[in-house]
């Protein structure tokens, strides 16, 4: 929008330019007329040259002016990028730190319950050898009584079975005592 502007400011004081040249021409007597239409097809020529010249460098200023805002803006969107990134960076460092913390917690709290487990096996295992040394002293003395019983028994059955054969074997020699 600018740069038509511009261009048709450059036209119209170009035909400004052509039109004031013309007029003074045209007052002027017919040699000089001609000396003077020469200079003002040179001037024409001069002037529709400048006039390109000067938009061929609007032109261009105009595309490197539009090149830097686009630059600019490009530079802006990657410093809001950056800035995007960093946040997020920093939120998930800050998150890695809190299950860091939170899984160390855990270690130390299984590690605790191992400890635990570990002390209770030891007791358990020292109850339960205690415990059979117990039962096995417990049996022990039951097998001694159950041997010393069984002993007594054979030896009052031998006991009885020999008066009974004594007897038996008096009552034989001796039926009558």
């Amino acid at each position: 929008e600018a740069l038509r502007g511009r261009k048709h400011r450059l036209f119209l004081i170009n035909e400004l330019c052509i039109t004031s040249v013309s007029l003074f021409f045209s007052l002027l007597p017919a040699d000089i007329n001609k000396a003077f239409l020469a200079k003002r097809k040179r001037l024409e020529t001069f002037t529709k040259s400048s006039v390109k010249t000067s938009h061929q460098k609007i032109e261009q200023l105009w595309r490197v002016q539009q090149r830097d805002n686009q630059w600019d803006t490009d530079v802006q969107k990657s410093k809001d990028n950056e800035e995007k990134l960093l946040s997020m960076f920093q939120h998930q460092q800050k998150m890695f730190q809190h299950k860091r913390a939170s899984q160390s917690q855990r270690l130390k709290t299984l590690k605790q319950l191992l400890e635990q487990y570990i002390q209770s096996l030891d007791t358990m295992e020292k109850t339960h050898v205690s415990q059979q040394g117990a039962a096995q002293g417990e049996l022990r003395q039951e097998m001694a009584l159950f041997q010393k019983k069984i002993l007594s028994d054979t030896v009052s059955k031998r006991t009885d079975q020999f008066t009974n054969s004594l007897f038996t074997c008096r009552t034989m020699v001796d039926p009558f005592a």
